[in-house]
């Protein structure tokens, strides 16, 4: 009985010492990885991830014996987990509406817990890290393949611009360290003897108690993230088209863009605009260096069944100068500058069809210029921000919508700049009108909104007011409220100001973008112009879409993911809002191939990629070939040694060659010696290089050109077995 249970001892503390530390570091990394998903029932879920280390490792161990049927189990198992993965996303998608990407990135609060998508993690994510893990701790010992599942957290938060809690970095990297040591020892591949004592167990204490000390004693860094934590994030930052299929309640962050060039979709006009500002969504207010939807600029909620909502007809400028032109016809607000022959003409009469299509972009929104109106085969709805919304039994469909629209035309704005009428006239004129009863209360109440909401700063700290100081200089000797939109573009280009998608600046704020750096993308120019807007007096509001500018070989507009851009919407009394761009010359790139300006800054971004890809596969392969990389250069360097260095630098690489594959001490045995234990150890036969090491070493002879080729070749021809591992099997002796 005493020996059954000393038995069963020695069997459990050698199962422990192979597989413990792995179990541990798996069940750390899921641990922190959980946090960021689950508020509750970590500990649950972790637990449930341990039990489910233990079935797959046992599992493993029952295969490796069967050298062929376990490759084509795993490999079966690999297709059931695939499959289970696969179907949890669709799952998941089909119920919440949002992609795995945005739920990965952002917050459970922004878009809800998603527990298909989370249970994806658990079982597929979960798979992989075991595997690795068994793999390259139990089977064969490779360290940087172990970090590879160190990295998956710290690849999370850092995406997601969040921290890790100290303690957790402490207990996963003491874990790793641990592991780097103890797994060399006890990994398949190992042949020699390891003793587990008292010795050893308080050794493995005393290196976890002070690595975990280390690891609390030294600070961690904050770093500094440019890519917002907000749920816009894939907006701007995509890497598919998906990315650009929703909307959000916050704009994308100002820096840290990345597009690769890819098509979202193609349209064709019947108008002659060589630009056309496609709107996806307008934001409302400037806080935390992001901009923000309000949902109290709304009047009530969207509902996307009702086709059509009757509040917003104030975004459409052809509404407001029927309104205005109403008022001038009557012949009493000229002296708000309102006269009957200035509304003479008709601005807005000529209207242009747009249809866009695409075989797998599918947003929920119609990209679409201002002035949209709906076509004969289009049901769709509006907010009061101008979006408009597709069909909403077509909203997971592919592109495919033909719509109306009136184009900002020359007429427009030259009707814009020759009005004698700015914001304060136009508050007290509508007033009026309405006193008068030549407005509604809808009417009066739907533009004097406007006034009231985008206008507004007082969410922005302006310190020292010198954005608003700024904005006045500017603005100081414009007649009308174009002219001062006009007035702000241009300062832009004509200050030296530069574009530049890629660039990220010590220090994020507009003020700095401003008076500092003056560079940055088109989001940097479009909230800089309607920030100093606002602060003019100008109702303004700062909107996120597309800038279409490329046409194809078949004379079809080509909107890609580069050409995701922000501009600005003033609203210019009398008229209306209007369209505004203060991005600098630089942004509008070429890709289709027909001699554009391609951004070299696109090329290098691709080509880094490619270069880091062939470079981990280049570390990889030279981790994987380090024993024979490292002999061809000694066998290079033997070539520029004296025929009796050479000799010794064989014989001394020999016994390095033995000692590295056996862990024995070879370097106090004699030259006979050395010659028995290679032929018995390793069946390896170099006595010429022994006889000549001791000739040479000990004889003073110099080696003839003969007399070193003969023992170089037979090297070369016996160096496999002395750099092959022993065959004697490894014991855990307890």
């Amino acid at each position: 009985m005493s020996f059954s249970s000393s038995k069963a001892q020695k069997i459990l503390i050698n199962i422990a010492s192979k597989y413990a530390l792995p179990l541990l570091l798996g069940a750390v990394v899921m641990n922190i990885i959980f946090k960021t998903y689950m508020g509750s029932d970590v500990r649950l879920y972790t637990f449930g991830y341990i039990i489910y280390e233990c079935l797959l490792f046992a599992f493993f161990e029952f295969l490796k014996p069967k050298k062929i049927f376990r490759g084509l189990v795993y490999t079966a198992l690999c297709a059931v987990i695939l499959f289970l993965s696969i179907n949890l996303l669709r799952m998941g998608y089909n119920r919440s509406s949002k992609t795995f990407i945005d739920w990965f990135y952002l917050n459970s609060q922004d878009v809800g817990r998603i527990y298909e998508y989370f249970y994806f993690l658990f079982i597929g994510l979960g798979f992989f890290i075991i595997s690795v893990l068994y793999y390259f701790t139990v089977v064969r010992y490779r360290s940087f393949g172990t970090m590879l599942v160190l990295l998956f957290p710290f690849f999370i938060y850092g995406k997601r611009a969040d921290s890790m809690e100290t303690i957790d970095i402490t207990l996963m990297l003491t874990v790793f360290l641990a592991l780097m040591v103890h797994s060399r020892l006890v990994s398949d591949e190992n042949q020699t003897r390891l003793i587990i004592n008292k010795s050893y167990a308080a050794a493995a204490a005393l290196f976890v108690t002070l690595a975990g000390a280390l690891a609390m004693l030294i600070p961690l860094p904050e770093p500094v993230s440019y890519l917002e934590n907000n749920k816009n994030f894939f907006d701007v930052n995509i890497r598919n088209n998906s990315d650009y299929s929703g909307l959000g309640q916050e704009s994308s962050p100002r820096f840290g863009a990345d597009s690769t060039g890819e098509i979202l979709f193609n349209f064709t006009t019947t108008s002659d605009e060589q630009v056309i500002y496609l709107r996806r969504q307008s934001f409302d207010i400037f806080r935390n260096e992001k901009w923000i939807d309000d949902e109290s600029y709304n009047n009530f909620s969207f509902d996307p069944t009702v086709p059509f909502l009757g509040n917003n007809e104030v975004n459409s400028p052809a509404y407001v100068y029927s309104l205005m032109k109403k008022l001038a016809d009557t012949g009493k607000y000229e002296s708000y500058g309102l006269k009957k022959e200035d509304y003479a003409i008709e601005l807005f009469g000529q209207k242009q069809v747009m249809n866009q299509f695409s075989d797998s972009f599918a947003p929920i929104y119609i990209p679409a210029p201002l002035m949209i109106e709906p076509g004969e085969s289009n049901v769709y709805s509006k907010t009061v921000h101008g979006e408009v919304y597709r069909a909403y039994n077509n909203q997971n469909s592919r592109l495919g919508v033909s719509f109306e629209y009136i184009p900002e035309s020359a007429a427009e704005q030259s009707f814009a700049k020759m009005l004698d009428i700015d914001g304060q006239k136009f508050r007290r004129l509508i007033y009026e009108a309405a006193s008068n009863g030549d407005l509604t209360n809808k009417q009066y109440t739907n533009l004097n909104r406007i006034y009231a909401l985008y206008i507004d700063v007082s969410s922005y700290n302006d310190d020292g007011g010198r954005i608003a100081e700024l904005a006045q200089s500017i603005t100081k000797d414009c007649k009308n409220d174009y002219e001062k939109a006009v007035a702000l573009v241009d300062y832009f280009e004509n200050n030296s100001y530069e574009y530049d998608n890629e660039y990220e600046p010590e220090d994020t704020s507009i003020d700095y973008f401003l008076f500092d750096s003056k560079t940055g993308n088109c989001t940097s120019f479009a909230t800089s112009m309607t920030l100093m807007a606002r602060m003019s007096g100008l109702p303004s509001r700062y909107v996120e879409g597309f800038a279409a500018y490329e046409k194809n070989e078949n004379g079809e507009f080509v909107v890609r993911d580069s050409h995701a851009h922000a501009f600005v919407e003033v609203f210019i009394a009398g008229v209306g809002w209007m369209t505004f761009d203060p991005t600098v010359s630089g942004y509008q790139q070429d890709f289709s191939g027909n001699g554009g300006n391609f951004n070299i800054s696109t090329f290098v971004s691709y080509f880094s990629k490619i270069a880091l890809f062939i470079g981990v596969v280049f570390v990889l392969v030279f981790i994987i070939l380090l024993d024979r990389i490292t002999e061809l250069l000694f066998r290079i360097s033997l070539m520029f040694s004296g025929k009796v260095n050479k000799v010794l630098r064989l014989y001394r690489r020999v016994i390095r060659l033995l000692e590295i594959s056996s862990h024995d001490k070879l370097a106090g045995y004699t030259p006979q010696m050395l010659s028995d234990y290679m032929s018995a150890e390793r069946g390896a036969q170099l006595d010429g290089l022994v006889e000549l090491f001791e000739k040479t070493c000990f004889g003073g002879h110099c080696p003839t050109d003969e007399e070193w080729d003969a023992v170089y070749k037979q090297y070369r021809a016996e160096w496999k077995k002395l750099v092959k591992k022993s065959k004697i099997k490894m014991r855990l002796e307890v």
